[in-house]
């Protein structure tokens, strides 16, 4: 009987044992899940975040006009390509460009009108006195050697102002393409430009006798 009662002591001791390891292992295997888990929720932020700023730099890029893009939009609407490269301060400097040119077109394809017919109507009647001999009044009394040479300057000037407006339309092409290229370009403070004065002393020289010259130095840093 006793030595039952033994037995039985040890196999409940023996079971007990048993049950609190497992609980034990059980414990750690919650409290390793639950660091892996919280491991996992952090790289989650980390990767979500991540993909937040990637995300972020790709929106701001796309604002970023194509150079090919910004010269062909300025080819079919001058001032385009630099509303686009959001340099809206360039599209008055633009259009006042074309107005300024316009204007110097007109003044003197007006005046090239004038001394044309001027000049036809001389030509047409070449017995008539200096008195007698215009078609405008503001041109009485005036050679005709004057009237032909003015009328050349006028011509000459026009066809001038109207080579200059298809000129300055390249320009402004130009300027929007060069302003998309260079869009991402660094001009920070990293690109310094230091000029300083120094003596530059030849080796040339003989010993005793070599001339010191001024000069001034330039260096420029890139980091």
């Amino acid at each position: 009987m006793l030595r039952s009662l033994f037995f039985a002591l040890f196999v409940f001791i023996a079971v007990g044992s048993y049950a609190q390891q497992n609980d034990a292992v059980s414990t750690q295997k919650d409290t390793i899940t639950i660091k892996d888990a919280a491991k996992e929720v952090g790289f989650k932020e980390k990767a979500k975040s991540f993909t937040k700023e990637i995300g972020l730099l790709f929106k701001d890029s796309t604002k970023l006009q194509n150079p090919r893009k910004a010269v062909l939009r300025s080819a079919i609407l001058p001032g385009w390509g630099q509303a686009r490269n959001h340099k809206w301060w360039k599209v008055p400097l633009v259009y006042g460009g074309f107005v300024g040119l316009g204007l110097v077109y007109n003044f003197n394809n007006k005046f090239y009108k004038e001394t044309l017919t001027e000049s036809q109507y001389r030509k047409a009647n070449p017995n008539l006195g200096r008195d007698t001999s215009f078609f405008y009044p503001q041109y009485k009394g005036i050679p005709d050697n004057q009237i032909y040479g003015a009328k050349d300057f006028y011509r000459r000037n026009r066809d001038l102002s109207l080579y200059s407006m298809i000129g300055f339309w390249g320009l402004q092409m130009v300027d929007a393409y060069i302003d998309a290229k260079l869009a991402t370009f660094d001009v920070s403070d990293d690109l310094t430009l230091k000029i300083k004065p120094s003596i530059y002393i030849p080796n040339y020289g003989s010993l005793g006798f070599k001339t010191a010259i001024p000069m001034l130095s330039l260096k420029l840093n890139f980091k």
